[in-house]
């Protein structure tokens, strides 16, 4: 007998859901098969529904790869490739959308946001709950390679306009805290889980509406994947039949790209089926009246994978279920779900610039090839040969006997200069356009631009152009930021210990749980880096330095932590060790701020820069954890007023004894008086 019931299915947390029987509005008795059906109904329209912005992705990721004769059929909703007109025509790619992809992903992979957590208050609760935010912000930045998947999410919002970042809980990842046993041999690991960041493109994401503004306006979405079948039931537990899953893929091109001389060559996107795959439709609904935390749906291949009556993850504003998906657009597009890319903007400029530079081409071959003008049957050879020979050196063509004109060539008019200035506005559009100058994409300054100043000019305006794109990617990120702080508090329960490797080499240990994650107001520390190239970051210290910032009020001069400060700006190290003794005593001081801080001694020794560690644990006294620290334990700031005294008396003695010792040195480097000389005779003795 079929399923008339909903069975109890597996979540993505981990557990699983008990047997639900629900009823619709008339009461009938919901059927497991009532549920595919209807998620599969509900696909198959939005499948159709975002055909034509599909249509459009896939001729932008055709061009970027070079693939350029192509147009859009909205009668099959499919790319077509144009047919060469003429045997002989000119039909090479001049692909500068290529580039202009390139050039905005290398600029836009530098947006490398600084995630941060801002307190609630000013209690030092609230002020532990940011640090802890923040600290947990930055190891999924760096532990889950958010660096590479950003290159990969940009280079998506290049050629679709949309990309998204997926955030759930992999239960299955972190640290190991326990060993299971199963059976008499099979063992299973317990890990503590941890997040798990994906990059999703814009063909996997399906919204109730193409044309609701953001995630935030659906109602509900499907995210449409394929499996291998294998790991279908690896993951849920059933044994799905493979299905006809269509994929895109690169087959070779039927009409030739090149021209005169050229065969058949060049690639297409067409579209394939993969084998022993089936499509895995995830539809997330948002809490309703009805369904007030929500559903998660997940079919395949006609079957029932899991029905759970309520959203796994709590990423919603005040913890509460909602879509882990965000949206992040190259060109946000009023009232639209789905963002612009700026290859749109290309693909005429392109096709239009291609067209020129092959007419350019076939003119050229007219000029160098020749077109000849023969009698009616006045060749001895025949056309045939003479065709073969006509552009040969030193070709003897025999002629018939009484021929009234002997062959000749055509008189092809020079090339027009139309064609010039037809090819620097074009040139000029793609830089226009797309917001990339020549200056970016080809490392040239641009025709007539010689100066410093133009050519400072020329980069800033590069990236204000960027900047728009860079924002919207930083807006995504804060909006990630806030569900890996969300997803912690609901997941992360036992005690959990981070490490941060802070400045100075100094590893900063913090234990903490879910419930020390108080506030998600994440925002960016500092502004974007699209513009602070390694070149242009130490042209801004050599003016910080020329302007006399780093010089020290009191004596005008540049002190040693200065100095140091200026090597980490210049992001030269320890160059040449000029600041090496210097942050060998700044590191000794942040040894004894941390044994301090524990309620240890830090003992002083004779060979200490005693102003730099004086101006170092002063420092430290200064900052919200020594607050923290003193409200537990009022004694703190005796112990360190107590180290600092010491440091003083130090340094007293050590210029006092350097001040005998110079008039030590001054004593004996003063000249002896002499004996005064006397011109009496010296007596004589008889």
């Amino acid at each position: 007998m079929p399923d008339t019931t909903l069975d109890a299915m597996p979540d993505l947390a981990g557990g699983s859901s008990t047997p639900v029987y629900q009823v619709d509005a008339k009461g009938a008795l919901i059927t497991t098969q009532s549920v595919v059906t209807r998620v599969d109904n509900e696909f198959t329209r939005r499948q159709k529904e975002r055909r034509a912005f599909e249509l459009q992705w896939r001729i932008n990721i055709a061009f970027i790869e070079g693939q350029q004769y192509l147009e859009m059929n909205t009668a099959t909703m499919a790319l077509d490739e144009i047919p060469k007109i003429y045997e002989w025509q000119e039909r090479e790619v001049f692909n500068h959308i290529g580039p202009i992809a390139e050039t905005r992903i290398s600029k836009l992979s530098r947006v490398r946001p600084v995630l941060t957590t801002r307190p609630g208050t000013n209690s030092q609760e609230d002020i532990r709950s940011a640090k802890v935010g923040t600290m947990v912000l930055k190891n999924v930045y760096y532990d889950e390679d958010v660096t590479d998947k950003m290159a990969e999410l940009i280079g998506w919002l290049e050629g679709c306009g949309t990309a998204f970042l997926k955030n759930v809980w992999d239960p299955n990842k972190g640290r190991a805290v326990a060993m299971m046993q199963n059976g008499d041999e099979q063992s299973e690991t317990l890990r503590e889980g941890d997040i798990d960041v994906v990059v999703v493109p814009a063909q996997e994401i399906f919204p109730d509406s193409s044309y609701h503004q953001n995630i935030a306006q659906c109602k509900s979405i499907i995210h449409a994947k394929a499996y291998h079948v294998d790991d279908i039931e690896e993951i849920w537990g059933k044994r799905i039949q493979p299905e006809s899953t269509t994929v895109m893929q690169m087959q070779k091109s039927l009409n030739g790209i090149g021209g005169l001389g050229y065969g058949i060559g060049g690639f297409n996107y067409v579209s394939t089926s993969l084998t022993s795959h089936a499509l895995v439709k995830e539809y997330s609904e948002r809490p309703t009246k009805r369904f007030p935390k929500g559903r998660l749906i997940i079919v395949a291949g006609g079957q029932l994978l899991s029905y759970v009556e309520e959203l796994p993850f709590l990423v919603g504003k005040d913890a509460g279920p909602s879509f882990n998906f965000t949206k992040i657009d190259c060109i946000k597009r009023q009232g639209c779900f789905w963002g612009r890319s700026i290859i749109e903007r290309l693909i005429p400029i392109q096709r239009r610039y291609n067209a020129l530079r092959n007419r350019k081409a076939e003119a050229l071959n007219r000029i160098a090839i020749g077109q000849w003008i023969v009698e009616n049957d006045s060749l001895v050879a025949g056309i045939e040969a003479f065709e073969t020979q006509a552009g040969a050196p030193g070709a003897i063509h025999e002629i018939r006997r009484n021929t009234t004109h002997e062959p000749k060539m055509v008189q092809t008019p020079p090339l027009q200069g139309d064609f010039q200035i037809e090819e620097r506005s074009l040139l000029q559009e793609f830089s226009m356009m797309s917001g990339v100058s020549e200056l970016s994409r080809q490392s040239a300054a641009p025709p007539g631009v010689k100066s410093g100043v133009a050519l400072s000019i020329a980069l800033e305006q590069d990236d204000t152009r960027l900047s728009s794109t860079a924002g919207n990617i930083e807006s995504g990120m804060i909006d990630s930021g806030k569900q890996w702080l969300r997803l912690y508090k609901q997941f992360a329960k036992g005690p959990r210990t981070m490490r941060d490797i802070g400045k100075d080499n100094i590893v900063n240990i913090l234990d903490w749980t879910g419930a020390d994650i108080r506030s998600d107001d994440v925002v960016i520390e500092g502004t974007s880096a699209i513009v602070e190239s390694p070149a242009q970051k130490r042209q801004m210290a050599f003016d910080l330095l020329q302007a006399g910032l780093f010089n020290d009020p009191e004596t005008g001069r540049i002190s040693k932590e200065g100095q140091a400060k200026i090597f980490e700006m210049l992001e030269m190290g320890n160059w040449d060790a000029g600041d090496d003794e210097t942050q060998l005593h700044l590191q000794k001081a942040e040894r004894e701020n941390r044994a301090m801080a524990e309620g240890g001694q830090a003992m002083i020794v004779p060979y200490d820069d005693d102003l730099l560690h004086i101006a170092r644990h002063n420092k430290y006294r200064l900052t919200t954890d020594y607050e923290e620290l003193l409200t537990a334990n009022p004694l703190l700031d005796m112990l360190f007023s107590q180290h600092v005294q010491m440091h003083m008396e130090n340094a007293q003695n050590k210029a006092m004894q350097q001040l005998q010792g110079q008039m030590a040195m001054q004593a004996l480097t003063q000249p002896q008086p002499q004996p005064a000389e006397t011109n009496a005779s010296p007596i004589a003795y008889r």
